[in-house]
């Protein structure tokens, strides 16, 4: 891999995204395919594209991402970086590493959350990723296919390519082609793509927000939602199950939502939209309800700190036809006070905490090896069948096998 031509790229159309610098290897070449000249960078190159079939910006990323370039046909392996992430270490650590291009043409990551396409697409619904009708055409088509459940689900944040086979190619220009006729979600087309080329993947079980090469930045945000998607039970099926679009009512910091229940549910979900940076205080429901949780987001001591992506209410109870509810918060911005005392308390609640997770478990895993050394000494002693018994268990590292051991050993105790 070391004589092998490496380029990793992005492409920033409009001013989605900011360029974030990386820490370059010489061997390595940097490209920037963009149509925004204000962008400023002495370590990535850039390639100047424009908008000749008049696709718009989003799009012509996403030609840029699958189906590369001219420019890319000289390498061996390119990597497609998102432009909102920032690569840090020697990326070929990770191609020796993680990626066996050797027996494969292609590497990506494993989606995070979730391993099926019919999933991602209700998740889309209800994060308001894409539209509802293209999702349903597309499932539509898919089902027709065959195409499996839980086959598989890509972060199509990284994707890394032997850029010149074949069977790379094909796949790409179908994966394109179905972007441009269905919904413009690419990770919902990914998956049914691979699978009808016969392309195979060197999956990667890293998390690709969280790992040693690449740190993500949230994409720009331009507006803000006023409006909220209301969801009634559990949403699994984007044909049937019901939900409702409507605005929030604003006056200045105080927010209300209300709700009429269409049916008989224990769950209602709300997603407030993204409001990055803002944080929600005195959340309260007209109505008693069993409990209400966020996500994403963090929580600590009243306090509901956005981050990069929608936020969704959950509501548990017991919720009727036809039963009315408002749903009241505040949302604002951070004076300097607060962002101090809501830094302290995550501090607290996460740093903190973690610490005396981590010493929890280490003292377990001592004790774990104490009394494993304890049960292969009353083997060598004892004909015991219990003792027997634990002595298989030895080797597992799982809760349930440690716990066997232990009531296998209060048992010898007892005899």
């Amino acid at each position: 891999m070391k004589t092998e031509k490496i380029c990793i790229y992005t492409c920033i159309t409009g001013d989605y995204d900011n360029l974030h610098d990386v820490e370059k290897d010489e061997d390595i070449d940097y490209i920037c395919f963009t149509n925004n000249h204000t962008l400023k960078s002495d370590r990535w190159q850039f390639v100047y594209i424009q908008d000749e079939e008049n696709i718009g910006d989003m799009l012509l990323s996403r030609k840029i991402k699958i189906l590369g370039h001219p420019l890319l046909e000289k390498y061996d392996i390119s990597i497609w970086v998102d432009g909102a992430l920032q690569v840090k270490k020697d990326i070929r650590k990770l191609l020796t590493t993680f990626c066996d291009l050797e027996n494969y043409s292609m590497a990506c990551f494993r989606h995070r959350l979730r391993n099926c396409v019919y999933q991602e697409a209700t998740a889309c619904v209800i994060h308001r990723k894409a539209n509802r009708e293209e999702i349903i055409q597309y499932l539509d088509f898919i089902k027709k296919e065959q195409f499996p459940e839980d086959y598989g689900l890509a972060e199509c944040t990284v994707l890394i390519r032997r850029e010149n086979q074949q069977d790379v190619k094909d796949t790409m220009h179908l994966w394109y082609d179905l972007l441009c006729k269905y919904v413009k979600r690419d990770q919902l087309s990914f998956p049914y793509s691979i699978w009808k080329t016969g392309l195979k993947i060197c999956w990667i079980d890293l998390n690709v927000f969280d790992n040693p090469w690449f740190f993500w930045y949230a994409h720009k945000q331009k507006t803000e939602k006023e409006s909220v998607r209301i969801f009634f039970g559990n949403y699994q099926d984007v044909r049937r199950d019901v939900y409702e679009d409507k605005n929030m009512e604003m006056d200045g910091n105080r927010c209300k939502v209300r709700i009429l229940s269409p049916k008989d549910c224990s769950k209602i979900s709300i997603n407030i939209g993204q409001h990055f940076g803002k944080v929600i205080t005195s959340l309260k429901t007209s109505i008693p309800v069993k409990s209400v949780s966020t996500f994403p987001g963090i929580t600590n001591e009243g306090y509901t700190v956005f981050d990069y992506d929608e936020m969704v209410l959950y509501l548990e109870g017991a919720f009727h036809k036809n039963q009315e509810f408002e749903v009241t918060f505040d949302m604002s911005r951070f004076d300097e006070i607060e962002i101090q005392e809501v830094s302290e308390g995550i501090i607290s609640k996460y740093y903190y905490d973690k610490i005396i997770r981590d010493n929890m478990i280490d003292g377990l895993n001592k004790r774990c090896t104490e009394l494993e050394g304890q049960i292969i000494y009353l083997y060598k002693e004892q004909e015991n069948s219990l003792i027997r018994r634990a002595k298989k268990l030895c080797g597992q590292q799982d809760i349930k096998s440690k716990i066997l051991k232990k009531l296998i050993m209060k048992c010898v105790k007892l005899n």
